[in-house]
């Protein structure tokens, strides 16, 4: 009587308080851009303050350059000290927000780890490593809103709509684009919608929006002037797409399985982790002076790549130096991600691509920029999955909405490519190997708690009656939410294509089920 009682009172939070909760949505997705906004402040200044510290060091001689790294040693013992003590901030974050979504982590310390973020990611980027804030600024949302819960008390069902709204925030603020924070959250975090979760998003991104605005005005991530072939036979255009396309995922399967196996080299114990972190870090100073192009996020190679006369040949090294400067970044497990370097890496690309047609083919050099803007989007769906998203991101980065058909085009094919060579979400693979804060069995022993999966079309939960789920003993089908509406159960009732299955599940086994019944919902 009592477990009717409380799965009432859980579903009617689904509904219920709708106003407060875009209230606090809003609040949060200002407060994540203004923080998000100063993030991206701090670290230009930081590139800034590097890049004239090793102009001086050159000057200077000898003996300034040995101080200069010793200080970069130094930073790096820092970074290493920080991400011991709060683990929960190691890599993009993203994988974090994940395990938040699905209760596996916790953010005990939340304002501590805040703070611990923001510092470590200005440490880390300002002294050159090939890594984005791009991850770290969604983590950073995901605590504003996680503190957020804390402060006003919020359930369950909330916390999980506020998170959301924050980590789309932080993408949001991070590039100036909330259509693409939104889509993120959707697509790669939740991957389903709802009309809540989509006007919670949307609210936070735009509040976020507003707040960058009033620091860097309204001007475009990136500094492109991208132009579209129209003149060109449009299918002798596909084809160059799809072959494009078809480059770029296995480049992207490339850059799944380093990022994998530096994280396994890094953490071999045959070398001392001192002896690791002071190896990444000389390099990082070396990079700074020989190759300054490949370090940090790679932001103003790509803005430079446009006008720049490089070769082929000048171009893979960069690609080569930067991928693997970026993969052993990252394993190093201090605060920044992978996004913008990936994007930077497909620009690339995406350039010797355009030279070589340019040399073989006649193509017109104005249209080089064109190229690394689908180059971009490309391998950022070849490595996170998230076409949409891909697309969405390069258009409101670029400004520029006539390479829409072009953009869909090479992200859907690098999506089926990448699918068929068998490539794996980065973030689900990051996600998986993350340490957890598994709950305890004995803790949750005997409790239910409530999960809601959503239902695709021709999924393998389509058309089935609720009598044919052969569930356990310890779970039962609630209620099944179908245009906005509850309906109560029976045995005969038809799960349908946009439904949401609401199933009261033992706590102990919220995990495994979880994930068993989304395949089941979503493939």
């Amino acid at each position: 009587m009592k477990t009717e009682e409380n799965v009432t009172d859980n579903l009617k939070l689904l509904h219920n308080r709708s106003g407060k909760l875009y209230l606090l949505c809003v609040a949060v997705g200002a407060i994540t851009g203004f923080i998000v906004s100063l993030y991206r402040l701090v670290l230009d200044h930081a590139n800034v303050f590097r890049k004239m510290i090793v102009e001086n060091s050159v000057i200077k001689g000898p003996q300034f350059i040995f101080i200069v790294w010793i200080a970069f040693i130094l930073i790096g013992f820092v970074l290493d000290w920080i991400a011991k003590k709060y683990p929960k901030i190691s890599g993009s974050g993203i994988p974090q927000v994940k395990g938040i979504l699905m209760r596996q982590l916790d953010y005990l310390n939340w304002f501590q780890e805040l703070i611990a973020k923001f510092v470590s990611g200005v440490l880390g980027i300002g002294a050159g490593l090939s890594l984005g804030r791009e991850g770290p600024s969604v983590q950073i949302g995901s605590y504003v809103a996680f503190g957020a819960t804390k402060i006003f008390d919020r359930d369950v069902v909330e916390k999980k709509y506020l998170i959301t709204s924050g980590a789309s925030a932080g993408l949001a603020g991070a590039f100036g684009a909330p259509l693409s924070g939104v889509m993120f959250a959707l697509e790669e975090l939740h991957r389903f919608i709802s009309a809540k979760l989509l006007i919670c998003a949307f609210l936070a991104s735009i509040a976020s929006n507003f707040m960058g605005r009033r620091l860097f005005g309204l001007s475009t991530s990136f500094d492109l002037i991208a132009h579209y072939p129209r003149n060109m036979n449009p299918y002798y255009q596909f084809a160059l797409y799809i072959i494009l396309g078809i480059i770029i995922a296995f480049l992207g399967k490339l850059f799944t399985v380093m990022l994998l196996k530096a994280q396994d080299l890094y953490k071999t114990p045959k070398v001392s982790r001192w002896l690791k972190v002071s190896f990444v870090m000389s390099t990082s100073l070396l990079l700074c002076y020989f190759l300054p192009e490949v370090t940090a996020g790679g932001h103003s190679l790509v803005e430079e790549m446009v006008t720049s006369k490089n070769t082929i040949a000048i171009l893979s090294f960069i690609f080569i130096v930067k991928l693997l400067f970026t993969v052993f970044s990252y394993a190093t497990g201090f605060a920044g991600g992978i996004f913008l370097p990936m994007l930077v890496l497909g620009a690339v690309v995406g350039k010797i691509y355009a030279i070589f047609l340019i040399r073989y083919l006649d193509f017109p050099p104005e249209f080089v920029s064109h190229f690394m803007v689908l180059g971009m989007a490309g391998y950022f769906v070849a490595v996170v999955r998230a076409p949409i998203t891909g697309a969405v991101l390069i258009l409101e980065m670029t400004g520029n909405f006539d390479h829409m058909l072009a953009l869909a085009t090479v992200s859907v094919v690098a999506y089926y490519v990448t699918d068929i060579l068998g490539v794996e979400p980065v973030y689900e693979l990051l996600y998986e190997r993350m340490a957890k804060d598994v709950p305890d069995e004995k803790v949750h022993k005997g409790k239910k708690t409530l999960i809601t999966i959503p239902v695709v079309g021709e999924s393998e939960l389509e058309g089935k009656k609720v009598c044919e789920l052969n569930l356990s003993e310890d779970t039962l089908i609630v209620a099944v939410r179908r245009n906005d509406h509850d309906i109560v159960p029976k045995g005969n009732t038809i799960i349908k294509g946009g439904d949401l299955v609401v199933f009261l599940i033992p706590k102990e086994k919220a995990f495994e089920l979880k994930e068993m019944f989304l395949k089941q919902g979503l493939n």
